[in-house]
């Protein structure tokens, strides 16, 4: 194959992952908004976009291999990037499976939604006691509030590996890892909300009043747990980026000496 007829397969290639990170990224957008606003339709659309999400990521892989058997490379970048797209197109899809998976948990929460006295679960309140400081109040309102905090930040990393990725940009990479910490921290805190709602001496307040709390609860916990894995699945990728470019397969920065 022609060097010339070479580079354009490799952008065409670079073209679909790129497609493949946008329609990712818009899935997990939409699921976020179905689970700020509840609509059931948004839920849908998410989940029928995962068929797409998985055709592509399909296309590529065949791609990918079609590039790896007719040119055969035997090293440098051009190898590199054709072994990497099969992880990062992996890992994207995964991203989308995630976004509908958690379109998913809002079709199963949906009955639950209504159980409470008012109507309304936000205002189901649990009391989560400190060892050393006054009870602390939490409610399905906070812990809602830190789980679009966790989308927020999970979407920002995805849409920053996509952009590093278009950009063959290492630095960038390197820097979008260690924000994954933030995904983390934030993960870690709608989780130390919800375990102390599950919990089950503070819990059996907010039963009293809301009988199907602890379901939602549980069903949170999954949705949050989707959310972090979109900072591993990044992570993964800008990985890939900075093999690609500069042919290292760890992309921690070196120790200053």
């Amino acid at each position: 194959m022609a060097r010339t007829i070479l580079d354009k397969e490799l952008q065409d290639l670079t073209d679909q992952i790129i497609k493949l990170g946008s329609l990712v990224d818009d899935a997990l957008g939409k699921a976020l908004e179905a689970l700020e606003t509840g609509d059931l339709a948004t839920s849908g659309m998410v989940i029928e976009a995962d068929a797409m999400i998985d055709s592509l990521r399909a296309a590529i892989e065949e791609h990918t291999i079609r590039l790896l058997t007719l040119q055969q490379p035997l090293g440098g970048r051009d190898l590199r990037y054709l072994t990497s797209a099969l992880s990062i197109a992996g890992d994207l899809e995964r991203t989308g499976d995630g976004a509908a998976g958690i379109a998913q948990i809002i079709l199963r929460m949906t009955p639950l939604r209504s159980s409470g006295s008012n109507g309304a679960s936000s205002v189901v309140k649990v009391n989560a006691q400190e060892a050393v400081s006054d009870s602390i109040e939490i409610t399905e309102a906070s812990v809602m509030h830190g789980m679009f905090e966790l989308g927020k930040e999970a979407r920002r990393v995805l849409q920053g590996t996509m952009d590093a990725f278009a950009r063959h940009d290492a630095a960038a990479a390197r820097y979008i890892w260690e924000e994954d910490d933030v995904v983390d921290v934030r993960y870690h805190l709608v989780r130390h909300d919800l375990m102390n709602m599950l919990e089950g001496g503070r819990a059996i307040p907010a039963l009293q009043s809301d009988s199907r709390v602890l379901q939602r609860a549980t069903y949170l916990l999954w949705i949050a747990h989707k959310l972090e894995r979109v900072g591993d699945h990044c992570s993964n990728v800008c990985e890939r980026i900075v093999f690609i470019v500069e042919g290292e397969m760890s992309i921690k920065p070196a120790r200053e000496v």
